[in-house]
């Protein structure tokens, strides 16, 4: 697209350029680029410049203050560095019971395929002589937390 400089506001560089959709759009240019839309009026167009520039000290203030909180929690988390986790021991405990389960079931990646054959297959010469009633057991998701 290109762009005719217009001059100069609030102390940056003003352009204008084709937009989408056959509108135009004013360019306020410093380090960075902002754009403003033209509106019907002058008074309009005048007052979304003016918006545009206004807004640059709420935004600066904005994030002065996240640059703040940030550096707030920088220190705060430091000092959590290198200290234990606190539910450290708990960890262990389920990791072996865990171990454990899986050792009692001696099902690996590998023989997990080969059981379920096998089930399958035991499950085709089985015939039931009386009705079998089922009864359907609604279990609630589980959350996991990652840490």
């Amino acid at each position: 697209m290109r762009t005719f400089r217009l001059g100069r506001f609030a102390g940056f560089d003003l352009s204008i350029r084709a937009g989408f959709n056959n509108t135009a759009e004013l360019i306020l240019r410093g380090k960075n680029s902002y754009s403003t839309r033209i509106t019907d009026t002058a008074l309009g167009t005048i007052r979304s410049l003016e918006s545009v520039v206004q807004g640059f000290e709420e935004r600066a203030a904005r994030l002065e203050s996240d640059i703040k909180d940030s550096q707030k929690r920088a220190t705060e988390l430091e000092a959590k560095v290198g200290s234990p986790f606190e539910k450290e021991e708990r960890y262990h405990k389920l990791v072996n019971r865990q171990s454990e389960i899986e050792e009692k079931l001696d099902l690996t990646k590998n023989q997990a395929p080969n059981q379920l054959e096998a089930a399958e297959n035991t499950e085709a010469s089985v015939q039931v002589s009386s009705p079998i009633i089922l009864k359907t057991i609604k279990h609630k998701p589980t959350r996991r937390m990652k840490v």
